[in-house]
């Protein structure tokens, strides 16, 4: 149940475009979903999990949004820690039940709302960059206009 279960949340990722990586962390092997495979940032990974069927670490982002959905709460029987501390780059570990758990189509749901806020902040970043480097060259062209040959 457990293998099921987490290939049944990797090909949900996969159908919703994005690739799957394995990796390891010591003796811990864990599959990371990235939106390109050529991209540094990782959307979510999967865990086995003692107690469920397997983990879905995500962002703080994703999990803030399950909340106020009313996706996950407090008085829920599912095992929620904070996971920042280990420097992954996710927040927090939602345990996932089984393969019937509906939670698993509402993180790849949020998990690409996330790739997308993500994509429109990167462009706007490169956009900056490119009109400072395009300020920068204009004003060295001036300056090398200014400047006297002393031959």
């Amino acid at each position: 149940m457990k293998r099921l279960t987490k290939a049944l949340i990797q090909e949900e990722f996969q159908t919703a475009g994005f690739h799957a990586v394995e990796r390891s962390a010591g003796a811990v092997n864990y599959i990371a979903l990235k939106p390109d495979l050529e991209d540094q940032h990782v959307a979510a990974s999967i865990y086995g999990d003692r107690r469920g069927a397997a983990s879905v670490w995500v962002k703080d982002s994703v999990f803030q949004a399950l909340k106020d959905e009313g996706k996950v709460s407090g008085s829920d029987d599912r095992n929620v820690q904070d996971v920042s501390f280990f420097k992954r780059g996710m927040d927090w570990k939602i345990e996932i039940h089984d393969t019937s758990d509906a939670l698993i189509q509402d993180i790849v749901r949020l998990s690409s709302a996330w790739w997308e806020v993500k994509t429109a902040e990167l462009a706007a970043k490169a956009a900056e960059l490119a009109e400072k480097r395009r300020l920068a060259d204009e004003r060295k062209a001036e300056m090398d206009a200014k400047r006297k040959s002393p031959f």
